[in-house]
């Protein structure tokens, strides 16, 4: 079956893409939808991968333990929000942390603008 679906062009990816943070300015715009808590391969420590539908689509993504610190408990389903990388701040030990802003769009921001009256 999957092979026949895959030559009709009948399958659909329920797997959303995975977006990394590299540089300064990186963002995701969206809906938060969910969260999960992940184990990482490279320690012991769990960190979560958090789900948004954006305007391409459901994308996830992770900030690392210092972000879910900051705003893991802060989204809430439905809302929208802005999350952008400003870059990493170094540790003692060679380690490093990431570092975002994140801010929460109200209704107000993105309501259509009504037409103008002649």
């Amino acid at each position: 079956m999957h092979d026949k679906a895959k030559k009709g062009n009948g399958l659909k990816s329920l797997t959303p893409p995975y977006f990394k943070f590299k540089k300064v300015g990186d963002q995701i715009v969206g809906a938060f939808i969910s969260k999960n808590a992940v184990s990482s391969g490279l320690s012991d420590k769990t960190y979560n991968q958090y789900l948004f539908e954006t305007d391409q689509g459901n994308t996830k993504f992770h900030m690392g333990s210092a972000g879910d610190s900051d705003f893991g408990e802060v989204f809430a389903q439905g809302c929208v929000y802005v999350v952008e990388f400003q870059g990493k701040e170094d540790l003692k030990g060679g380690k490093s942390v990431n570092i975002f802003d994140v801010f929460e769009i109200t209704g107000a921001e993105v309501a259509e603008p009504e037409p103008e009256k002649e």
